[in-house]
């Protein structure tokens, strides 16, 4: 049942597990039907996996089980994992964990919540039935919601807060918002709802439940309320990215979304993600379509498939329509016409997404087609996404001035923007022309172009000001990335992870935000040198450079170092000032053959397979190690390491070794005197 408490419960389980136990990796993701629906099964699975072990980068590409690369990190690691809401697909649970659920370390827990209980049946070792509140326990979590501290005694209400109750079927999320709805009202207020309440059968109370809480909104509340319900929700936006997407003017919506979130409509996570429960989700959509008496052309948003495959291949939009969202994966072949978009000048966030990631999609013959090409997307579009987007740039004419989310993964893209021959002409008659071509798109915040593997150039984004994230991972014939890149100042992450054509990555200029760099599998890059001081994370595995810059030495906040399988043949002196790193992988680096001493900060050191390694170094003093090292350390087939070097691993290892038998001995001593 929905609303019944089953999200909550498992909120409050993975709580106190994680707090109490040991678990080497947790992970909780709520609403999978949602989150799968709008990702991608293939997106959740690469994201529990990359949570558990700690990689950001992890790739996976089968949805049948895991690599075994994987699978041995995992067998010994104690884990816990929260699936919240999964559907009745059984491929779905069998995707994310497999259909035995065994491959994880003993002490292990799977939490799996699921409005279907044959989802579980003969796969799990025990079964909660989560059921309706009793009436006394329900009366109590109206009275919390309905009135402030010691006012339910007031004897003006009566027996009103029993006879709502019982309109709430015990359901606690009803419970909740019917007593957020009437909180501070008179009695004659309580009374009139409860009139109509009389009037209704019981699956229409909780809508009107619902709908009431929602008239009680200002305009620009629901505003809110019906973008999250109808588009936002799934996305795992969080509440600074939906105050952009939603932002009038220069007006902040701070204020809205924590008034929807104070009347129940919305929840806000402790990572600041914004959702909204399915139940009142469905509320959203049925009120979209009370506002417009059923008429698709006239709906504020689309997410209905049947109702958007009416307006799109008859071509009916128009003004009225504010967002729309499909799974083309579901559409069988629909060819659009040229000007699809060109009714729907108020159109702001625009979702053609896939649950199939693959150029097998295409050949499927599913999907939409414009055989005649695409004219413009309406330019006031703040959200567009359009998974396998089948052109070879967006349409000339298309500004993307108010654009915060533009994200053409699996794309036909050669160029983001094409340079017209006409405009580029009519450009060069002024000066500064170069300007004129630039776009301005001071409001994208997140550019992902990731598996577009035509791409070959990026246009000038020195305009893009306000940019965060630009993924373009496996983006496999881009060359060189446009120099303005290296100019954004909020800059946080940017993956260029599998570019296989990337030869050179270098910068003189220092970032000033940048932690996350990704060059995985760049395997043409020979030269590489750019620098941030914020930088946390950087990964240039499977490259071909021989060395680090200089300027490494700056990146004093660097936690994780990986070069696996590169052509690295030293590591600078001043790595040892590197005092936040703790990860260093150098697995399969065949041409290192020495290692400087490294900073005692360190706690995972892998160079497994160095063939070449001869020379090993590690914090200066034994004392210092035993009292402050924790480094795990691999040098399996290292064969050419001299004896200093063997002498020094050996004395790691040996003061590892008691370091745990003095931990396991302390731990057993307070053992001993908590049972005296």
């Amino acid at each position: 049942m929905n609303g019944i408490g089953k999200t909550t419960i498992a909120e409050e389980v993975y709580s106190r597990l994680r707090s109490d136990s040991d678990y080497e990796g947790c992970y909780f993701k709520a609403n999978v039907r949602e989150e799968s629906r709008r990702h991608g099964i293939m997106s959740l699975k690469e994201e529990l996996y990359s949570t558990l072990l700690g990689e950001q980068d992890l790739k996976i590409d089968t949805p049948d089980g895991l690599p075994d690369s994987v699978k041995s990190r995992l067998i010994d690691k104690k884990v816990l994992v929260v699936l919240d809401d999964v559907n009745d697909h059984r491929e779905q649970l069998e995707t994310l964990i497999g259909s035995k659920l065994d491959l994880f370390g003993n002490g292990s827990r799977i939490i799996i919540t699921s409005r279907d209980k044959q989802v579980l049946a003969g796969r799990v070792d025990d079964i909660y039935e989560v059921m309706p509140l009793e009436f006394n326990d329900s009366l109590r979590l109206f009275n919390i919601n309905a009135f402030e501290k010691n006012h339910t005694n007031n004897k003006e209400y009566k027996e009103l807060p029993k006879m709502m109750v019982k309109y709430a079927e015990g359901i606690p999320l009803v419970l909740k918002v019917l007593g957020r709805l009437l909180r501070g009202k008179d009695k004659e207020v309580w009374e009139d709802y409860l009139g109509r309440f009389r009037k209704n059968i019981p699956i229409k109370i909780v809508h009107q439940i619902f709908r009431s809480s929602y008239n009680d909104l200002n305009r620009h509340e629901k505003k809110i309320f019906l973008d999250i319900g109808c588009f936002f929700n799934g996305l795992s936006l969080k509440v600074d990215d939906i105050q952009l997407l939603v932002k009038d003017h220069d007006n902040s919506m701070h204020v809205e979304l924590e008034s929807l979130k104070n009347k129940a409509l919305i929840t806000i996570s402790h990572v600041n993600v914004v959702a909204m429960h399915n139940i009142i989700k469905q509320s959203a959509l049925e009120i979209v379509r009370e506002e417009s008496n059923g008429d698709y052309e006239k709906q504020s948003r689309l997410l209905d498939p049947d109702d958007i495959y009416y307006v799109l291949k008859n071509n009916k939009g128009s003004e009225a329509i504010r967002s729309l969202a499909i799974d083309v994966s579901i559409i069988k072949e629909l060819q659009l016409h040229p000007k699809v978009f060109a009714k729907m000048k108020k159109l702001q966030y625009l979702d053609i997404y896939s649950k199939e990631y693959s150029r097998d999609f295409v050949r499927s013959r599913r999907g939409l087609y414009l055989p005649q090409g695409l004219e413009s997307f309406p330019n006031e579009l703040r959200y567009l996404r359009w998974a396998h987007f089948p052109f070879g740039s967006l349409p000339f004419n298309f500004s993307g001035e108010k654009l915060v989310v533009l994200d053409l993964q699996y794309s036909y893209l050669t160029q983001l923007w094409h340079e017209d021959y006409k405009v580029k002409q009519y450009a060069s008659t002024f000066e500064g022309s170069s300007s004129f071509l630039r776009q301005d798109l001071a409001n994208l915040k997140y550019l992902k172009l990731d598996s577009s593997t035509f791409l070959v150039e990026l246009p000038d984004l020195s305009n893009a000001t306000n940019l965060e994230a630009i993924d373009l991972r496996l983006c496999t014939m881009l060359k060189n990335v446009h120099p303005s890149v290296f100019t954004l100042n909020k800059l946080k992450k940017l993956d260029l992870g599998g570019c296989f054509s990337l030869e050179s990555f270098e910068s003189d200029i220092h970032l000033t935000s940048l932690r996350y760099l990704s060059l995985a599998s760049c395997t043409a890059l020979k030269e590489f040198s750019v620098t941030s001081k914020e930088m946390v994370k950087l990964n240039l595995e499977r490259t071909c450079i021989k060395q680090l810059p200089s300027s490494i030495k700056l990146q004093t906040k660097l936690e994780k170092l990986l070069l696996a399988h590169s052509y690295i043949e030293n590591l600078p002196e001043s790595i040892k000032n590197l005092t936040s790193l703790s990860h260093l992988g150098l697995q399969n680096c065949s041409k290192l053959r020495r290692l400087p001493e490294l900073p005692p900060s360190l706690i995972i050191l892998d160079a497994s397979g160095c063939v070449s390694l001869e020379n090993v170094n590690f914090p200066s003093t034994a004392h210092q190690m035993l009292k402050e090292n924790k480094t795990r350390v691999a040098f399996w087939n290292c064969l050419k390491l001299n004896q200093h070097s063997l002498n020094a691993i050996r004395l790691n290892a040996q003061i590892n070794m008691m370091k745990f038998a003095h931990q396991h001995i302390s731990i057993s001593r307070d053992h001993d005197y908590d049972a005296q």
